[in-house]
């Protein structure tokens, strides 16, 4: 029998509010740390971690503990080392270790790191291999041997999780690319079994005897399912307007028998098991809670919510288990930045939630260290992008300054809370997320209010009726706006300045300049869905650093339960039309994809606008984006390009002018407009492909003549654009990697104002539901607040006529032929990266390309003492940051 048990967490935010602990005002804080010691996050966050904490560059994905418990492990996602080893005694980094190169495939996986019983080894998962490293007497590692794993029809191993099977010697090992639980046999390092399980597999436990199995993916699909894809497997959907997997289960696995015995239905994506006596206990990510399973009984015994966010429906994504003690579980919060503790009773007793304890940014890893007496917690994203500055050039100039990627994760070691300190803990937590007095900020409305720009709560009647949120790529505030002196910008990071970019310039003067807002991932896997979902789920959090099986927007699991923006409005009365934004393909009705080159295509915008005489290359409709997402297909326009940095944005806008003169002839606008305008991307110096200067100038023209298009209309009286990057990684900013140069252009968007306020990607999402009437999704557009400051109630209905490029569309990048030295070998290079699909290329290495160009291939990249060739550049060896389809 399965029992849902509620948590108080609504009581105790209303208890703590009354009682004064209110949240800190963000106002005009930067991101970072503040002046109390806390740290401020691109997520409407703070951080505040509790105990004693050791900060490491880069981004701890797991956590392995020695058997003396003197040092701890964690795979590493920097340049550093793949592996960073802690000294737990003396409160330090102890090593952070990169193999030589070419030692497997050098790329860590989803998870999984474990020291041998006798602690003399370290066992490392990478996607199609894992390494065991010896561990000498002080606990640092070295002399990695490579075990490599089997995949599947051409697809990776991508193991998951380790765990040392009964008999003590051979590891067991999760291959969620190959759906089995692999059996190593550690005396020959060969993959002896492979034991077929459910869909994605993932953490593992023993339990008597017994191993189970952690399936993300739920069940295996039987004939008549409803199903989505997922790295290859076919995920069971029921048909689901979303695409999410809709189970989610635990093998029970006779490894003597070598097959699976029986399974056990939980919530969704299971993510950690925890054996504690006969009881195995799941954290069900995408359900926000935990069940029991007995296995004496082999039932499932109770499953109970871990949300504690006050009225929030999902969001707390509970991704790992610990005992305290034989009464005490904590679960880890991957969103609420914080470990919940309960009273815990086995399999059929009530839990009692005891309170929080506060951690840093995304905790991943718990583990009681007995022998220190501390709960260890490693955080992936720890205090933020606060690490070592980096160099870029995107085309513009040379600038040194902070970055996305320079995480400084954290391992916390905090002592067993009194009742006193975790009840502190508790309000600490309510405050750095910012959940007291949540329930009263998120009121519904009655509609009787008087119509305004923005209402004070969602029901209540906007001014504003049609709303276009474009979606660009990966720029930074600095990057393109630091030359606007009104704002806190900085003049010599401005790569894609003026010059580059009037459009964006002329808007940013005209309306309002937001100076202090950011992007709420770090890349284009999470920036589409913290934009269309308001959230980043842990499966996807889990795959930083590889995204082997996905890179966004293919892969059922990446879809969370509180839908897309899209579901939002269509459930609530509101018309929706999407150009491109989460497609995740262009095609032929025969499956063949899109061809053609820059000057083709841009010939056909000159066709189309009538600059130009022929015929077009291919004709319109000839190519159509495509979706795995049912509620998506029902919106997406056709014909209009998903991610092909082939096809000018000029395109796009001939595209999008053309349906919109259809709707205003019909009267037919929808209320929720979105696209993809991406080319600001940039292809870097790519042979003969366009400059990056020209494709962000091609990118600020389309962005211009859309705005005119909309301002000239009929419809201008009564719309809002929000324009913002989907993320902000392939730039460099002075106050925060993540600052995104955000627009907001309507007849009631303050004119000239300048806003420095705090806001996220989130705030956008949230300001977009409060004009359209629509409740929140999660906890996290929730919390947010809704950019009021921003608008007026008094209009300016003065249209926007777009300003010509200054920069050639059509400048190209040469050819090696007739380079010499660096030039030619780094033309060579780029000539054989990809560029069809986002983030497909090591940065450290582009960004060195790209700056050589900009030099004369003749001025050392800042840092370096000299001018380095592709395989001279520190972790050129490390993988790109996407590994699949656009997202």
């Amino acid at each position: 029998m399965t029992t849902i048990l509620a948590l108080a967490g609504t009581g105790i935010g209303v208890t703590y509010a009354a009682g004064g602990f209110g949240n800190t005002t963000l106002g005009s804080k930067l991101v970072g740390k503040q002046a109390d010691g806390s740290y401020l996050t691109s997520n409407n966050q703070f951080v505040t971690p509790a105990g004693d904490t050791i900060s490491e560059f880069g981004r701890p994905m797991d956590l392995a503990v020695s058997p003396d418990g003197k040092t701890a492990a964690a795979p590493n996602t920097a340049s550093p080392g793949i592996v960073t080893i802690f000294d737990l005694v003396g409160r330090k980094v102890l090593q952070q270790y990169q193999p030589p190169s070419g030692t497997g495939n050098g790329k860590i996986s989803n998870g999984g790191i474990l020291y041998s019983p006798d602690g003399k080894h370290l066992w490392l998962a990478q996607t199609s291999d894992l390494l065991r490293f010896d561990v000498s007497a002080h606990g640092t590692v070295s002399a990695p041997v490579v075990v490599p794993l089997p995949g599947v029809s051409g697809r990776q191993a991508v193991p998951t999780d380790l765990a040392w099977a009964p008999n003590g010697t051979d590891l067991l090992v999760t291959l969620s690319g190959n759906n089995t639980l692999g059996v190593v046999d550690t005396t020959t390092n060969t993959v002896t079994r492979q034991i077929p399980v459910g869909n994605v597999p993932d953490k593992i436990a023993v339990v008597g005897g017994k191993v189970y199995v952690s399936n993300q993916g739920g069940r295996t699909a039987q004939p008549g399912d409803q199903t989505d894809d997922s790295y290859g497997t076919p995920i069971v959907t029921n048909g689901n307007q979303d695409s999410m997997a809709s189970t989610g289960t635990v093998s029970e696995v006779d490894l003597s028998a070598g097959r699976q015995m029986r399974t056990f239905t939980v919530g969704l994506e299971p993510s950690a098991l925890l054996a504690s006596g006969s009881n195995l206990i799941v954290a069900n990510s995408n359900d926000d809670t935990v069940s029991v399973i007995d296995t004496a009984k082999q039932q499932v015994g109770q499953t109970f919510s871990v949300n504690p966010a006050p009225g929030s429906k999902f969001g707390a994504q509970p991704n790992a288990l610990t005992m305290l003690d034989p009464t005490h579980l904590a679960v880890s919060l991957a969103r609420d930045n914080a470990v919940a503790v309960y009273d815990f009773s086995g399999a059929y007793g009530q839990p009692s939630f005891e309170g929080l304890i506060p951690t840093g940014w995304v905790p991943g890893s718990l583990y009681e260290d007995t022998q220190l007496h501390r709960l260890l917690v490693a955080s992936e994203q720890g205090l933020g992008s606060v690490g070592p500055n980096g160099s870029v050039d995107e085309g513009g100039g040379p600038v040194t300054g902070h970055q996305v990627y320079n995480y400084e994760g954290t391992l916390q070691l905090v002592p067993t809370p009194s009742s006193r300190q975790i009840e502190a803990d508790t309000q600490q937590v309510f405050k750095n997320n910012q959940w007291n007095g949540l329930l009263g900020r998120n009121q519904a409305g009655n509609g009787r209010t008087a119509p305004v720009a923005v209402p004070l709560h969602v029901g209540d009647p906007s001014k504003i009726q049609h709303v276009f949120l474009i979606v660009k790529e990966n720029r930074t505030y600095d990057q393109v706006l630091g030359d606007d002196l009104r704002g806190n910008g900085d003049p010599a990071y401005a790569q894609f300045g003026k010059q580059v970019t009037p459009n964006i310039h002329a808007l940013a003067t005209r309306f309002p300049l937001i100076d202090n807002l950011y992007s709420d991932g770090t890349n284009s896997a999470e920036g589409h869905n913290w934009i269309d979902q308001a959230f980043t789920n842990s499966y996807l959090q889990q795959m930083y650093g590889n995204y082997t099986r996905s890179y966004g927007g293919d892969d059922a699991l990446l879809n969370v339960k509180s839908g897309f923006i899209w579901d939002d409005a269509l459930a609530h009365g509101k018309s929706v039309t999407d150009w491109g934004e989460y497609a995740d393909g262009y095609k032929t009705a025969s499956g063949q994809p899109v061809g053609g080159t820059w000057q083709q295509w841009y010939q056909d915008s000159q066709i189309l606008e009538g600059k130009a005489t022929g015929q077009l290359h291919v004709p319109i409709g000839t190519y159509q984006p495509t979706t795995d997402i049912p509620s998506l297909k029902k919106v997406l326009q056709p014909n209009f390009p998903d991610f092909q940095l082939n096809i000018p944005d000029q395109y796009r806008a001939d595209l999008f002018q053309s349906d919109f003169a259809t709707y205003v002839e019909k009267g037919n606008l929808p209320s929720l407009n979105m696209m993809w305008l991406m080319n600001d991307h940039t292809e870097g110096t790519s042979p003969g492909a366009i400059t990056p200067s020209a494709h962000v100038a091609d990118n600020d023209l389309a962005l211009g003549r859309i705005v005119d298009t909309i301002s000239h209309s009929p419809y201008w009286k009564n719309s809002a654009i929000f324009v913002m990057e989907d993320d902000s990684q392939n730039g460099i900013d002075h106050v925060d990697g993540h600052r995104n140069p955000t627009l907001v252009i309507s007849p009631y968007a303050k004119r000239g104002a300048v806003v420095d306020t705090y806001y996220t990607q989130l705030n956008v999402v949230r300001t977009i539901e409060q004009i359209l009437g629509l409740p929140p999704m999660n906890q996290e557009d929730m919390t947010a607040n809704p950019m009021y400051d921003v608008f007026s109630n008094k209009p300016d209905f003065t249209p926007y006529t777009y300003l010509p490029n200054q920069i050639p569309l059509t400048t190209t990048n040469p050819q090696p032929n007739g380079l010499g030295g660096a030039a030619k070998v780094w033309a060579q290079w780029s000539a054989q990266q990809n560029y069809k699909s986002e983030d497909m290329v090591n940065m450290q290495q582009e960004n060195r390309d790209i700056w050589y160009s900009s030099n004369g291939f003749t001025t050392p990249f800042p840092g370096d003492s000299k001018v380095l060739l592709p395989n001279q550049v520190p972790g050129a060896d490390t993988a790109p940051t996407g590994d699949g389809d656009d997202g």
